[in-house]
């Protein structure tokens, strides 16, 4: 009598048992471990460039809703969202229970995160080739590009879902809340206790300070000949000016603008100036000094202020041989989207164009309205 032919087939246990494997070494193991990775790297730097777009804005949404002031409550975001990554990480470990359901979770955030720095980064002109570069901070300003990291945890992401790990030994309520309290208190413990950077000023200039004949405290701010005040002897690790705060201020009262060494090149204080913050490895600001900075003779003079928190190698020529130059102190990091074009009159900030506008919001700037 023949054997009856089966109807449906079901996967042998060898091969079940090696899906299983691969799923909880996967959940278990590798995705921690390359969330784990990437704190440590964000970490080590704290530098507010390494927060998303996204991420960033809606932390300073959150915070302007809050009331709160946007360079503290920046910092207190970074150390934050890597004190949760660090939880989350303990959890993964901890628990088979948990580490499926969170690393799907945080892998599906991280994509959704990658690609909206993508499609915010992609540039018409270039196509596809300007999704291929980009840093999208994960693993510190020396990572990988965003499309690799949306490729990685992509594939991450399709391991946590397709294989499923075996059951583990069930965990009680007890153990879960245990688990969630030592890991909080870890992760969060160690996100907020590690130092800021300290960074001593080695591009102040020459320049001494002006005696005024009143009694000056030791908190009182020396300044120079002008009425700038001086350079600061310890720079803070992050800077971040709200560009659009400037306008009808005066420059001389501007954090970043008090970081020139001195002497300023030009008299800033007096008829009309432009200012150009660039990088010299930003293709944007070169193609701006060669479209409108790049003859001997400029309408209007202008400074030309390299923002120094780049790699030099990354360094592409300079085209406006008619503007005086200066350069932002080298070691913190700040959070310029150049180039930013400002235009000033008699010392007033009168026109603002950053980089995330518009050519012909530069072009206003630059030969006026």
């Amino acid at each position: 009598m023949a054997d009856p032919t089966p109807t449906e087939s079901s996967p042998s246990p060898t091969s079940s048992s090696a899906s299983s494997m691969i799923g909880w070494i996967t959940c278990r193991i590798v995705v921690p471990l390359w969330v784990l990775t990437g704190a440590i790297f964000k970490l080590n730097e704290l530098d507010w460039k390494l927060l998303p777009p996204p991420v960033r804005s809606t932390c300073e949404w959150i915070g302007s809703g809050l009331g709160q002031d946007p360079d503290l409550w920046l910092g207190f975001s970074m150390r934050f969202l890597i004190g949760t990554e660090l939880l989350l990480v303990g959890l993964m470990f901890a628990s088979t229970r948990l580490a499926r359901p969170l690393a799907a979770a945080v892998l599906t955030l991280f994509v959704v995160i990658l690609i909206t720095v993508l499609a915010q980064g992609y540039d018409s002109a270039k196509g596809l080739q300007s999704l291929i570069g980009g840093d999208c901070g994960c693993f510190g300003s020396a990572g990988p590009p965003a499309s690799v990291m949306l490729l990685i945890d992509a594939c991450l992401l399709g391991c946590v879902l397709f294989f499923k790990p075996r059951a583990g030994y069930g965990h009680g309520p007890g153990y879960l809340i245990g688990a969630f309290i030592i890991s909080a208190v870890i992760g969060y413990a160690v996100a907020f206790a590690i130092p800021e950077k300290t960074i001593q000023n080695t591009s102040q200039g020459e320049a001494n300070p002006v005696q005024t004949g009143a009694t000056q405290s030791a908190n009182t701010p020396q300044v120079d000949e002008n009425g700038w005040v001086l350079p600061p002897a310890t720079l803070k690790p992050n800077y971040y000016p709200r560009f659009n705060n400037w306008l009808g201020e005066r420059l001389q009262d501007q954090e970043v603008a008090q970081l020139l060494p001195r002497p300023i090149p030009l008299d800033l204080d007096q008829g009309e100036k432009l200012l150009v913050f660039y990088r010299g490895d930003c293709d944007h600001c070169q193609e701006l000094f060669l479209t409108h900075f790049s003859d001997l003779e400029l309408p209007i003079p202008t400074l030309a202020i390299d923002v120094m928190d780049y790699a030099p190698e990354g360094l592409l020529e300079f085209y406006c041989d008619g503007c005086a130059t200066a350069e932002l102190p080298s070691g913190p990091s700040y959070l310029i989207q150049t180039p930013v074009v400002v235009r000033l009159k008699d010392g007033v900030v009168t026109c603002i164009a950053d980089g995330s506008g518009s050519d012909e919001d530069a072009e206003q700037c630059i030969y006026g309205p």
